[in-house]
């Protein structure tokens, strides 16, 4: 026996009884708790696929099949290469001689077979020299010159395209400085520094001010809005940017704060009157506004109770949430009748009595203070009871979605930024990110074109999205 396991006999040997069952009852607890840690993955939780390590679960996607073939569906425009009315420039290739030696060249022309290339010029950096012309009055002897463009105001410098297209590449894109860098120089056969395109995003992100104010009207009067938040690295610690969108815009915020502080900084949210979608992060319910929670979210925290702690009542919650977008959809996104809504709310308050009593009661350990733990299942459940009203909200408003996807898909572009160039040295550079990023994101929910915006933006006239219609 070693000196370390007699020494921990002999400690055992001195605690009572009922300081044995305490600590017996301890350690049951943590080794439930590591097991339930080590049963957690990217398919029951919000963990990320990359925690899975080598041993990945098999999929399990909570999106059931559609019974639909793969690839292109039946009525989908594609994208197929298809000629042009005007082409650029056009090359004639005329027979010279018949398979005869007969000569053709006086012979009229029967029919054209036309065929199209489409490539890139050899040169794609226009280089266009703005000479400002100098002349003397005759008369009073003064100098006059010409007046050259505003985005020629020195003797050498980028266009407002290109400085448009490097913010494209950089904030759309996602390209870090170095790759950028090396792009323009294969490719454009320009060496661009990195101070040029950060003074390309800084240009960009001043001529938005007006977009912003304008973006914050316009979700202000919205019906449904989204939110989520991420972690990303800034100055050194961990930071926050928000994500604020609706269907057809997106508003980015970094913050230093994830919560509250954050929130109430926004802008939007605090007057809010409507209905906002998120993940039941508690800030949100601070606010005024009425709440939805992402089923999604919910039908993960289910199915690791049901593997991890094994309840029956979370397996039955699941299916029953499960069948909310299905019947849905087989509605074609119509409000459900009075009736079958009234029917997921009576299972719901059924299937959660159930779950109270297989839940069991908590155990107040002696000599411990304050509530007793609770556990994962038990704190779901009481979730589940807390916000009924928000968990269900979809059911008896259309415009209110099951899930959170859509400010989940306005993160994943974050965190995708994240991955490819890493942190934000300063505070300032992660808020010109989240400015031009909610320039770009909203001008795609609009069909706008980006590298036309862009260049708006960076000449001081940036798009403004119209105002709301009514009752939309």
């Amino acid at each position: 026996m070693s000196p370390e396991e007699r020494e921990f006999r002999n400690q055992i040997a001195g605690l009572s009884e009922a300081e044995k069952t305490d600590r017996i009852v301890e350690l049951t607890e943590r080794v439930a708790e590591l097991e339930r840690r080590l049963g957690m993955n990217s398919a029951n939780s919000s963990k990320p696929p990359s925690s899975d390590g080598y041993e990945k679960p098999s999929p399990k996607s909570l999106r059931e099949k559609s019974g639909r073939k793969r690839g292109g569906q039946k009525g989908h425009p594609g994208s197929t290469l298809r000629q042009v009315y005007e082409p650029d420039e056009v090359v004639s290739h005329e027979p010279g001689h018949c398979v005869c030696q007969r000569g053709l060249a006086d012979q009229p022309v029967h029919h054209v077979e036309r065929r199209q290339v489409f490539e890139l010029p050899e040169k794609l950096v226009w280089v266009t020299e703005h000479q400002v012309v100098w002349k003397q009055c005759p008369d009073c002897g003064s100098m006059v010159y010409g007046e050259g463009p505003a985005h020629a105001p020195g003797p050498a410098q980028y266009g407002p395209r290109f400085k448009a297209m490097l913010v494209y590449m950089r904030d759309y894109q996602q390209l870090p400085y170095q790759r950028l860098t090396q792009f323009c120089g294969d490719i454009l056969g320009m060496a661009v520094s990195k101070a040029t395109i950060e003074a390309a995003l800084r240009r960009a992100h001043e001529g938005l001010s007006s977009f912003e104010a304008a973006l914050r009207t316009r979700l202000a009067e919205a019906d449904v809005l989204h939110g989520d938040e991420t972690g990303m690295r800034v100055e050194g610690i961990l930071q926050w940017i928000h994500a604020v969108c609706s269907q057809d815009a997106t508003l980015y915020q970094a913050h230093r704060k994830r919560g509250g502080e954050a929130i109430e900084d926004n802008g939007i949210l605090p007057a809010f009157e409507g209905v906002v979608v998120h993940d039941c992060w508690g800030p949100y319910f601070k606010i005024g506004a009425r709440h939805a929670l992402c089923g999604a979210h919910l039908l993960r925290e289910l199915q690791a109770v049901c593997e991890n702690e094994g309840h029956r009542w979370a397996h039955g919650m699941a299916c029953l949430l499960g069948m909310i977008p299905k019947t849905q959809a087989a509605g074609n996104g119509a409000r459900l009748s009075p009736e079958l809504a009234d029917w997921f709310e009576g299972a719901y308050s059924d299937i959660l009595a159930r779950g109270e009593a297989e839940l069991p009661p908590p155990v107040k350990r002696p000599g411990k203070r304050g509530r007793p733990r609770k556990s994962k299942a038990a704190n779901l459940h009481a979730r589940l009871v807390t916000h009924r009203d928000a968990v269900l909200r979809c059911l008896r408003e259309p415009g209110v979605p099951f899930t959170n996807n859509l400010a989940e898909r306005a993160i994943r572009m974050v965190k995708v930024r994240q991955k490819i160039s890493g942190c934000y040295r300063t505070l300032a550079g992660a808020q010109m990110f989240a400015r031009t990023r909610s320039y770009l994101s909203t001008s795609l929910k609009q069909h706008q074109n980006l590298l036309h915006n862009i260049i708006n933006a960076i000449t001081g006239n940036p798009w403004i999205p119209q105002p709301r219609p009514p009752n939309q």
